[in-house]
């Protein structure tokens, strides 16, 4: 039998043989490279391919499992006909895109769904128009490759309504899906958009497993599909939709460079824009106007000022205070005129605007409205948890986490004085491990934890938990109530058996807080007080100064941004002072905006900062340029970013990152102690005795000691007794000053900084009152301020702002900052005995020293009184 050699090309030359092995070949070059990636979600950075409009939808493939109804936006029939080429059919699905969103605005939650149970809200304002026709929900999401589908679901509300699920079941790739929302459940005004999550995960079934659990948000492309709004008035500018970071971009349009005033009426009409909106985030730029359905051209000036500008001509005569919104023109978004006859039109104008706006829409929507920034107290209140939008539930899972956010005063005093009771209601089931327990953390630090001991399980209806008053702020607060149920069952990890589903914890909606009364004034210095209400530049009095060295467009972006922020904190338009220069004695508090090397050192060294250690560090960043983009970097949407969390602003360019470590401060010099010359020293290199060494400057004691050796010329018993001597003077005084200074109280010394940072924001209170306080914020250079307060204001990093001073990195939102060594109580309202008292309190708990020296003389004087009251009763004996 004759053998066939092979082909040339390894395969058999059979026909049928040969076309299975071309078909598995191209099949597996045609597929994707698989990407590991650890159960924590970590892998590597994988830029989308889906920009925000035009999304191309990845076609499921056949051998996909089936998926639950949820409805996938337009995409081609997948069938073909018998004689159609392939091709034909794959490049319309390449090709599919999808409708533009409305989308989500951002807020302090941001946009991830962690845990066994989590639920997102978004407040979204729709016109009469939006509401009309067919309208979806879509929801675009990457989710950990942790999460089991199985037994993980992502559902869709609309105020209150259910439109949709699906299973969660995208860890290699953003998913997009959409679900019809039905006539009638869409509202004008406020709508309550709500997300929640149910994920198990795949293989681990232990408590810690459940911090692995997430899915993430994509904004970009998430939101209500509705029509543009076509009929926008002036009390729906709340209706002005966010770019795919969730912020209002907001175009300041200029024809010309703006005197200082004009610039300080347009950063107050920019104020009263940001308030009237409702967002929680701004994100300001001076120019060309803006294009596209996202943010709004804000045009302000007298009728001579704005007259040839764009639009301007549609307005008609004016005669006074006018307030117009132009329609969209062709790409052109709407736009805000702010306009009169002169600067005093130009006020009442901008106090119209601050004053416009409508709060309906649906009862579930415009409740939301007002708890998307926290639900505000002003203590000596009991609330209902229902009140806080958090509903009865059973849960069968392992770690139950509700969370609630408040709202504190931004002029109150966090101190060891109260305590917020919280009055648990619910149950837990029988079966459970004794490390069961309820844990409740405050901004992110733990202030109680509560056994659940019976292994018969309980029903409680008022279980008190105190809560001090030291770990809240002014400002958000985020209270995390968290029920940790392991039992016996999770060392199995039989995640589909019917015990898997019985629920092991009941939490009730009427668990209240109690809040008792707080004590109000600022502390200072203290970040908080700044970003929960601007206290500082609200305080009654003279008026604020912004103050901006340089007046750059980028820097001038930053200071408006900045600004607008400060007014939604403070919910009114604060009336700033534009100012060059920071000098003088006139004026309220200073808000510093400008580049590190446009400061003064005195204004940098009044912050308490080191001028020279902030040129070390920067100096190589001072070229740098860090906002190729009109509203801060560009390309920041990554897998890699999605997964990590980051915020979507918070980007910079690797070329703007570069880290210069500053030298150490130089220590007070000391005589150095003697050590051994090394062996391998040659003679001809070693410094002879009496001479400087070079490569540094002799010290004061070096230099004494080199002239006693000279003078004392070869008298070796006298010189060595000299130098003993000395040594034992300058033992001395070292021991001395060393023991001075522990007895001595510590001296404000400068902050360090952090050589990552790309933004410091710090706050100077040598004064005496709230008019002398001053913020300065400072960047490399222009470009990088801008970049960096773009991620300041976003939400989530802004609520973290505390201390005497603040450095942010804005590569990726990391705030790192500095608590004052001491604190100052300034009051801020009119004097009433029971606010002394709760602030008395609250000074001697911050100061416990005092507090202790004073029970100490107390006692003193309660022993000297009882010993001279006792002298003088009773019988002497003789």
């Amino acid at each position: 039998m004759t053998l066939r050699p092979p082909s040339r090309a390894g395969f058999p030359r059979h026909p049928i043989v040969r076309a299975l092995a071309l078909a598995l070949a191209c099949t597996v070059a045609a597929g994707p490279a698989a990407r590991a990636q650890s159960f924590l979600g970590s892998g590597p950075a994988e830029r989308l391919t889906v920009p925000p409009t035009g999304d191309a939808l990845r076609k499921q493939s056949p051998a996909a499992p089936a998926q639950p109804p949820a409805q996938s936006a337009a995409a081609p029939a997948q069938g073909r006909s018998p004689g159609e080429p392939a091709d034909t059919v794959r490049r319309p699905q390449i090709q599919a895109t999808i409708a533009p969103a409305r989308r989500l605005p951002a807020g302090t939650r941001g946009f991830r769904l962690s845990g066994e149970e989590d639920m997102l809200q978004y407040p979204v304002y729709l016109t009469e128009g939006q509401v009309r026709g067919a309208a979806r929900l879509r929801v675009s999401y990457l989710s950990a490759i942790s999460v089991a589908p199985e037994g993980s679901e992502l559902t869709g509300l609309v105020n209150g309504t259910k439109v949709g699920w699906t299973r969660i079941q995208a860890p290699g790739a953003v998913k997009v899906v959409e679900f019809a929302i039905p006539d009638g459940v869409l509202k004008a005004g406020y709508n309550a958009v709500t997300l929640t999550a149910s994920q198990r995960h795949r293989v681990d079934c232990a408590i810690e497993a459940t911090y692995e659990l997430w899915t993430q948000i994509d904004p970009s492309r998430s939101g209500l599909v509705v029509a543009p709004a076509t009929d926008l008035d002036l009390k729906a500018l709340a209706a002005l939709e966010p770019d795919e970071s969730g912020a209002l971009p907001v175009g300041v349009l200029l024809n010309e460079k703006p005197t200082l005033p004009r610039l300080e009426r347009m950063i107050g009409a920019v104020q009263a824009l940001a308030v009237v909106s409702r967002l929680a985030r701004p994100a300001v730029s001076f120019g060309p106007p803006l294009t596209g359905r996202t943010g709004v051209n804000l045009l302000v000036g007298t009728a001579a000022e704005i007259r040839g500008t764009d639009g301007a001509e549609d307005l008609g005569p004016i005669t006074g205070p006018r307030l117009a919104l132009l329609p969209p023109r062709g790409n052109r978004a709407p736009t805000l005129v702010v306009t009169g006859t002169g600067p005093d039109d130009l006020r009442t104008a901008t106090a119209q605007l601050a004053a416009a706006g409508d709060a309906g829409g649906s009862g579930p929507g415009a409740a939301l409205a007002p708890l998307i920034r926290g639900y505000e107290v002003q203590g000596g209140e009991r609330l209902d948890l229902e009140r806080l939008g958090v509903a009865t539930r059973e849960f069968n899972g392992r770690l139950l986490r509700t969370r609630i956010e408040l709202r504190f005063p931004a002029d109150f005093v966090p101190a060891d004085y109260g305590k917020v009771m919280l009055h648990l209601a619910g149950g837990y089931a029988a079966g459970l491990d004794p490390s069961a327990q309820i844990v409740v953390d405050i901004n992110g630090r733990n202030a109680a934890s509560v056994p659940l001991p019976y292994a018969r399980g309980e029903v409680f209806d008022d279980q008190a938990i105190p809560l001090p008053l030291s770990l809240w702020r002014p400002g958000l607060n985020s209270v995390e109530i968290s029920a940790q149920l392991p039992n016996a069952s999770d060392k199995v990890c039989d995640t589909l058996s019917p015990a898997a589903r019985q629920p092991r914890f009941l939490f009730l909606d009427r668990t209240r807080l109690e809040i008792p009364a707080l004590a109000r004034a600022v502390r200072s210095p203290d970040l908080a007080a700044v970003k929960a209400g601007a206290v500082p530049f609200t305080a009654a009095g003279p008026r604020p100064r912004l103050v901006l060295p340089v007046t750059d467009r980028e820097t001038a972006d930053a200071a408006a941004t900045l600004v607008a922020r400060l007014a939604i904190a403070a919910k009114r338009v604060i009336d700033f002072e534009l100012v060059p220069d920071a000098g003088g004695t006139e004026g309220g508090a200073n808000l510093v905006v400008a580049p590190a090397r446009a400061l003064n050192p005195v204004t940098i060294q009044g912050a308490g900062l080191d001028p020279g250690e902030i040129r070390r560090i920067w100096e190589g960043r001072a070229e740098t340029v860090a906002t190729p983009g009109q509203f801060g970097t560009e390309g920041v949407l990554t897998l890699d970013r999605l997964r990590r969390n980051l915020p979507m602003r918070c980007a910079l360019p690797p070329a703007a990152v570069p880290v210069s470590v500053a030298a150490p401060a130089s220590a007070p010099v000391t005589a150095p102690a003697a050590t051994p010359a090394p062996a391998a020293a040659s003679a001809a290199t070693a410094t002879p005795r009496g001479v400087p060494r070079p490569g540094r400057p002799e010290t004061d004691e070096e230099l004494v000691a080199r002239w006693d050796q000279t003078l004392s010329g070869a008298a070796f018993v006298p010189t060595v007794l000299r130098e003993g001597w000395t040594r034992l003077a300058n033992a001395a005084l070292r021991l001395r000053s060393e023991a001075t200074g522990l007895m001595e109280a510590p001296k404000a010394g400068a902050v360090p900084v952090n050589p990552r940072a790309s933004l410091i924001i710090a706050e100077d209170s040598s004064g005496n009152g709230l008019d002398e306080t001053t913020v300065l914020v400072t960047a490399p250079n222009p470009s990088m301020l801008k970049a960096s307060v773009s991620c300041l204001v976003d939400p989530v990093v802004w609520t973290r702002l505390v201390g005497r001073a603040a450095f942010l990195d804005a590569s990726d939102g990391t705030l790192t900052t500095v608590e004052p060594d001491h604190v100052a109580l300034i009051e801020t309202r009119t004097w009433s005995l029971a606010n002394f008292r709760l602030v008395s309190a609250a000074w001697l708990s911050l100061n416990p020293g005092y507090y202790v020296g004073m029970t100490l003389f107390m006692a003193l004087c309660l022993g000297l009184a009882t010993t001279g009251l006792v002298r003088q009763l009773g019988r002497r004996n003789s």
